[in-house]
């Protein structure tokens, strides 16, 4: 997935964006640092009850992974700066083996099922090996053909998204059946959680950055846990981690569904934004 999401890559798009990095660099800092730092902490001193070694580490899976690959392709379906939020993405998962070992060593070292340092070294093999095998297929492929065929490319990162989020669901339906109320709670909470998150994001971005305060909290939103579930093991996770880790790849795909509209709106500029309001008012 990440060397597909690499190999779709828009240079000069990324570029053009890099010329003014503050303002992903900031996203990224808040997104991967501030976040998951604020909520482990806050969890840790709301008292013991809330320490629990499957909760924190929850927390740290929902808060600390950079966004998914194929969030880029969703943004622009939905009418979001797509480039912002590659901008994101990309320095997010270039950072991720520094900023997540560094994270869980502060506060889910005993329940990893591997080493801070093995963590790093895993999220950098997955992170480097993508980015080696997409400069390797670019440069087979060639600028002219990648560029021609980047609906193709959306496509089979959505469609293997899709397919990762099939495999992650083994074993939901046992849960809905065995502990019903705990999976439907579960289910609210996350989307709860990442609703949220976008929603702080938002607030806090928008009076800085205008317009692309929409890219950055649907970057919040849309976190990619399966690149630190994949560098832990799936197998060394446990059952309720991997049913909330199931359950936060549902609103990967259903905010773009529910939430196009208003990115577009939001993502709009005040003339936009008017005549928007104008064509809705107006009768047909």
């Amino acid at each position: 997935m990440l060397t597909v999401s690499l190999l779709r890559v828009d240079i000069s798009a990324f570029a053009a964006r890099m010329r003014r990095p503050l303002r992903p660099i900031l996203a990224v800092i808040f997104l991967t640092l501030l976040v998951p730092l604020t909520l482990l902490s806050a969890a840790v001193l709301l008292g013991a009850s809330l320490t629990d070694p499957v909760l924190l580490t929850v927390l740290f899976l929902f808060s600390t992974p950079p966004p998914v690959v194929s969030a880029p392709a969703f943004a622009m379906l939905m009418g979001i700066d797509g480039a912002m939020v590659l901008a994101v993405t990309l320095i997010a998962s270039v950072a991720v083996p520094l900023t997540a070992p560094w994270i869980a060593g502060l506060f889910v070292a005993d329940t990893m099922p591997i080493g801070m340092f093995d963590l790093a070294l895993a999220l950098a093999g997955i992170v480097g090996g993508a980015l080696v095998a997409s400069i390797v297929l670019r440069r087979a492929i060639g600028p002219r053909r990648i560029t021609a065929g980047k609906k193709i490319i959306d496509t089979i990162t959505v469609l293997v998204a899709i397919l990762f989020a099939v495999g992650t669901m083994d074993g939901i339906a046992e849960d809905l059946v065995t502990r019903p109320l705990f999976t439907l709670g579960a289910v609210a909470a996350t989307f709860a959680y990442m609703s949220a998150q976008m929603g702080l994001t938002y607030v806090v971005f928008r009076p800085f950055i205008g317009t692309d305060a929409v890219a950055v909290a649907y970057a919040a939103g849309s976190r990619n846990a399966g690149l630190l579930v994949a560098a832990l093991g799936a197998t060394a996770v446990s059952d309720t981690t991997w049913l909330f880790f199931t359950l936060s790849q549902l609103p990967v795909f259903v905010f773009p569904l529910v939430l196009a509209p208003l990115g577009r709106r939001l993502s709009a500029g005040p003339a936009e934004a008017v005549a928007s309001k104008s064509q809705l008012r107006s009768p047909r």
